[in-house]
């Protein structure tokens, strides 16, 4: 199994200069991967998504001013380390002799980057010299640069995204020598601190002006954003020096957890809603049993894991806020809560029976019950019991993880850990072992898309023991998140369709899905700005319909004009379930006569007769004669979905499918649009709620797609008429 990014196509890219993808960096790198147990598929993989990478940079062999940004996107917890040493590997492979890796806002950080730079290259020093911006400064100036590389060596620079480290990097390019150089600036996080956050202010922030007088005393490089939450880089004004040139999809690999996996369809069994009546963790009002059930899970599911012969690192988060002082509060809580329940543990494998222990125990038997209604397999408690407490026995102390303390080197001395943690969780920090993560933390007012998504540590959690992990949160984050993942999918396939249709990333469409516009704002105000649109490319039905009498007259208007065209449609079958029926070509005033105007809709709809009035009012005035597809969704076998309490419907659309070799594997219901990207798409879904026993009917629920130029149009309109 491996969590890093496999390649968007196996396609063939053609490459502006010819890369040699078999030299002494590029096996130094792989051998190292297969020594860390990642697949010869998964390592190949890495590198097509590098060779397509680095042709998109200035070919260091010829002579030209070249100056190029790039976006490299994956996903949070992907592995993304990995990837951008490889496209490092190919860059010394053919012709680069120095880069820098902006990584990380804290010294922590800038450890952690260099350490696994080195480690994963694991080369002579002579071949390759690793400097760092806080420990090499006497290094990091022309004279010795130069010597290093008329020397033979190749030369990474690692720096903090801070003005002086930055403009201490840039002062070696006073050299002609240097100047002359072709270099590889890989920004690590590349949404976070090197943009201008003053761009609102007609101003430039100094961490943004650093970069650009570095970038300016460069003749030939490519700027190399590496980000899996790419909002502010791609909302930023397109004059922007740092906006994209150009972008690159990577997806991850087998056995890769991120948000699909945990805020889609799964999001009951593994997302665990702490009650609204409970007292918050930081509150002087004891400990929430939220907290006492996530422990108690987190040793019995590291016990589980054991029996199975997985000795792995097991690991617990609590991430109750950004303040150092909560920290120390949660600390102390924790602790005093552990410390408890080791002593009972060790009284217990003693011998000693103490009916003291009974309260740990019926707390331990509740999770382990927990487990087995979640469908996990393990043996019966009592065989665990001891193994369970062992693992209490065994646990670290409670390591606090900010920007004061570092507990990473001091988890390394245990193999079951409990952390706390503030902003340094957000960014870079990888907790080996991630099972269980209790996060409280959430902004009063707007939340911030990417910000929140990087929050998410858990995604990462490996597949191998995938069935014993939880995440603890709250209503309010559960529900971000949702928004999150559907936003995220429809970012993804808008990016997609550009790059499909050749379309430069720097012209294409900014029009994203936000369902809890109302919460989130997709990044940071003073990077970027963002409003709502009347159209996206992608427009779901938000409720399940309740009423049986409406559900019968939406599906007998749907029967009627589904026996018009039957000898029209056409099966699209993609696997055993998603085989869908189309009927295509259609002029949609025609659709909406003979079909949604007979229909009736929730009165809290986005997608309602109003708003199919007035699309059909408004591609009647414009002229705008575009062909209209209409699907009937998984025809067979019919959607089941969670039914939320005020009927919303929590992700409408089937999501893409991770496992791109699997026989079942499936693009999603949004990549349905790719196949005729200038067409209209009206799905027809059947929804049958997962969670309303009652309710026994499949309900039609409608979802459209417009197409980009069709949006363009009709956004104008409505612009105009509103102004």
């Amino acid at each position: 199994m491996s969590s890093d990014w496999l390649s968007v196509t196996d396609s063939e890219v053609v490459m502006p200069w010819i890369i040699d993808i078999d030299g002494f960096f590029r096996k130094s790198v792989e051998n190292r991967m297969l020594a860390d147990n990642m697949t010869k598929e998964a390592i190949d993989s890495i590198f097509n998504n590098a060779v397509r990478i680095l042709g998109r940079c200035p070919n260091p062999n010829i002579q030209e001013e070249i100056a190029e940004t790039g976006i490299v996107i994956g996903k949070v917890q992907s592995g993304k380390t990995s990837n951008f040493i490889s496209v490092l590997a190919l860059a010394f492979d053919n012709g680069y002799d120095i880069a820098i890796v902006l990584g990380g806002n804290t010294l922590n950080l800038l450890k952690q980057n260099a350490s696994r730079i080195s480690s994963a290259f694991s080369v002579d020093t002579e071949k390759l010299t690793v400097l760092k911006t806080n420990d090499n400064k006497t290094l990091i100036n022309p004279a010795r640069i130069k010597d290093f590389i008329e020397n033979g060596r190749k030369v990474i620079i690692v720096g903090l995204k801070h003005n002086k480290h930055i403009d201490q990097i840039a002062e070696i390019f006073n050299n002609e020598f240097l100047a002359d150089k072709s270099v590889l600036i890989i920004d690590d996080e590349g949404d976070q601190a090197t943009l201008n956050t003053r761009a609102y202010q007609q101003s430039i922030s100094t961490t943004y002006a650093s970069v650009l007088n570095l970038k300016n005393k460069l003749k030939s490089h490519c700027f190399l954003s590496v980000t899996a939450t790419p909002q502010a880089n791609i909302l930023i004004e397109a004059f922007d020096t740092l906006s994209p040139d150009f972008g690159e999809l990577v997806y991850p690999g087998e056995g890769y957890c991120g948000l699909q996996e945990f805020h889609a369809e799964n999001a009951d069994k593994y997302i665990k809603e702490i009650p609204e009546s409970e007292p918050n963790l930081l509150d002087d009002m004891g400990v929430p049993e939220s907290v006492y059930q996530a422990m108690a899970l987190f040793f019995v599911g590291n016990a589980i894991r054991r029996s199975r012969g997985d000795m792995g690192t097991h690991a617990m988060l609590i991430h109750p806020s950004q303040k150092k002082f909560d920290h120390r509060i949660v600390e102390q809580k924790i602790q005093s809560i552990l410390d408890e329940w080791k002593s009972k543990a060790k009284t217990y494998l003693a011998g000693r029976r103490d009916i003291s222990y009974n309260s740990l125990r019926i707390l331990l038997q509740s999770a382990y019950d927990s487990f087995v209604l979640d469908g996990v397999i393990c043996h019966p408690f009592e065989d665990l019991e001891n193994q369970i407490l062992d693992r209490i026995k065994q646990c670290s102390p409670v390591l606090v993880c900010n920007s004061d303390e570092n507990a990473s080197e001091n988890a390394e001395l245990y193999k079951t850990n409990i952390f706390v943690g503030g902003n340094l969780v957000e960014r870079g920090i990888t907790f080996k072992g991630l099972a269980v993560t209790y996060i409280t933390r959430r902004a009063k007012g707007k939340s911030n898309v990417d910000n929140t998504e990087q929050r998410a540590r858990w995604f990462g959690y490996k597949a191998k023991y995938l069935d014993v992990c939880r995440v603890f949160t709250t209503k309010d984050i559960k529900d971000d998140f949702s928004s999150i993942l559907e936003h995220d999918e429809d970012m993804w396939a808008s990016i997609e369709r550009a790059q499909e249709r050749g379309i430069p990333f720097k012209d294409m469409p900014r029009i994203f899905k936000l369902a809890r516009s109302a919460y989130l704002n997709l990044t940071r105000r003073n990077v970027a700005r963002t409003e709502n649109f009347a159209l996206s490319e992608w427009k779901p039905q938000r409720y399940f319909t309740a009423n049986d009498q409406i559900v019968l007259q939406n599906t007998a208007a749907i029967a009627d004009y589904r026996n018009k065209y039957e000898k029209l449609l056409i099966e699209q079958k993609h696997n055993s379930v998603q085989v869908h029926r189309v009927l295509q070509n259609q002029r949609f005033e025609q659709v909406y006569k003979e079909l949604i105007s007979k229909m009736q809709f929730a009165s809290n709809e986005v997608l309602d007769s109003k708003y199919f009035a007035k699309l059909n009012d408004a591609l009647i005035k414009l002229k705008l004669d575009i062909p209209v597809d209409v699907y009937w969704i998984r025809d067979i076998d019919h959607s089941t979905r969670k039914i939320s309490e005020d009927y919303s419907i929590q992700q409408l659309f089937q999501g893409r499918n991770p496992n791109t070799s699997s026989p079942m594997y499936y693009d999603g219901d949004r990549s349905l649009a790719d196949k005729e990207p200038e067409h209209m798409q009206l799905q027809i879904h059947f929804v049958k709620p997962t969670n309303m026993p009652e309710i026994s009917y499949y309900a039609p629920a409608l979802a459209l797609y417009v197409p980009e130029s069709c949006a363009d149009a009709l956004s104008k309109l409505v612009v105009r008429s509103n102004g």
